[in-house]
């Protein structure tokens, strides 16, 4: 009971803070609106329609003050709803915004707060004002001019005045608490994303998601089948042209064969091991065999600068997961070693509850950036592709941190 009671004065406070803004913010929302769309429909044939361009990106600004302010009551920030790409001209750009639902909604939410904010906030500071007289009458009556209202009762009118302020008091408690949850129940209903218009967004993120990672997937057979072909294909024809000059040779110059059959030795050993490298490029041996930390570890110890790998899991996360995973280490600790100019770098992979976090840090001088063709491009696109988000923290002479979530579903 102890700890109940500041949480609830706490939490009525915040409650009558929300109704009581309610009234000069709904007025101030609804007038600036009204006068921008007048204003907006007015000049929108000889400004192409800027003004009223310019209202509605204000209604959504006053939107999104809205949704954080219902913080106030609801303990976090009303979420916000997706909004239609912009791209395009200008008909494209009005076709989006008059379009989109949630402008209609956000609009409509303005307009009524006017009314309803300014009802609410007067009720609720008329209420409370009632009630914090009537307590505080016994305190003031004694200054109070014999011939006023106030100075003509008795003391135990005083005392009967205060007990009906407190009990007002609890009275206007309640209602603060009616009211705002009243306000903010109609505030979630306009302003928070429905399920058409998650479900839009969900469907657009999975085609652009979709289509970068049939490009990733491409760049990568691109790069798979040039690596042949400039590196292994021609290792392996010369290796044929040795052997054959060597078979010529044999029994006329079995030293000069012999010469011939070393050179084709050791570039048959050159070309296995670019050809080892091209399978690890697609999928590690030992990722499969042994697990994420093992084969991070093996990264590490390829990496031409000292790396500290830290990897706490309990248990091995989905395949899919655990190979981008990998080549999100692979990749981050590749520009490390080429471009970074770093001296040390750090890998933190671990899991926070359905999320695989991974964390690749470096003391270069920073400037990485997701760029399209760059290998951090592809390595978002492989992420996102995931349901996950990449992020990257550069700042120009670093420090440099790629941080990565995956979620932790089959």
């Amino acid at each position: 009971m102890r700890q109940m009671w500041p949480r609830s004065i706490l939490a009525g406070a915040r409650e009558l803070v929300y109704v009581v803004t309610g009234a000069p913010l709904g007025v101030l929302w609804c007038t600036l609106l009204l006068s921008g769309l007048t204003l907006g429909v007015g000049l929108s044939v000889v400004a192409l329609g800027i003004p009223l361009l310019a209202a509605l990106g204000f209604t959504r600004w006053a939107a999104n003050t809205e949704r954080s302010r219902a913080a106030l009551v609801l303990g976090a920030p009303i979420p916000r709803p997706p909004r239609p790409s912009l791209r395009g001209g200008w008909v494209a750009r009005w076709r989006a915004r008059l379009t989109d639902w949630t402008t209609w909604k956000d609009i409509g939410y303005m307009l009524l707060l006017g009314p309803m904010g300014v009802f609410s906030g007067v009720v609720v500071v008329a209420v409370w004002a009632t009630a914090l007289a009537a307590i505080a009458a016994p305190a003031v009556s004694s200054a109070a001019p014999p011939e006023s209202l106030l100075g003509g009762f008795s003391a135990v009118a005083l005392a009967g005045i205060a007990v009906g302020g407190a009990l007002l008091a609890v009275l206007a408690a309640a209602l603060t608490h009616g009211l705002a949850l009243g306000c903010t129940a109609v505030a979630r209903k306009l302003l928070a994303p429905d399920e058409r218009a998650l479900l839009a967004a969900r469907v657009s993120a999975l085609e652009a998601t979709r289509a970068a990672a049939v490009d990733s997937a491409d760049a990568r057979l691109r790069r798979l089948e040039r690596d042949l072909h400039d590196g292994a294909q021609h290792r392996l024809a010369y290796i044929a042209m040795e052997l054959d000059r060597a078979r010529a040779r044999i029994a006329t110059d079995p030293d000069g064969a012999s010469e011939l059959l070393t050179r084709a030795h050791e570039e048959s050993k050159r070309a296995m091991g670019e050809l080892r490298d091209l399978v690890r490029g697609i999928h590690p041996s030992v990722l499969t065999d042994r697990g994420l930390d093992a084969a991070v570890s093996g990264l590490a110890e390829r990496c031409p600068v000292p790396v500290d790998v830290g990897v706490a899991l309990d248990e091995r996360p989905p395949g899919a997961v655990e190979t981008a995973a990998y080549y999100v280490v692979a990749e981050a600790l590749n520009n490390v070693g080429k471009h970074a100019g770093a001296t040390g770098a750090t890998v933190d992979i671990r899991r926070a509850d359905e999320q695989l976090m991974i964390e690749v840090r470096d003391d270069g001088h920073g400037g990485a950036q997701r760029t399209p063709g760059s290998g951090l491009e592809g390595l978002a696109q492989r992420v996102e592709a995931l349901d996950g988000a990449l992020t990257i923290d550069s700042p120009t002479g670093g420090p440099t941190a790629i941080r990565a979530e995956l979620p932790w579903k089959p």
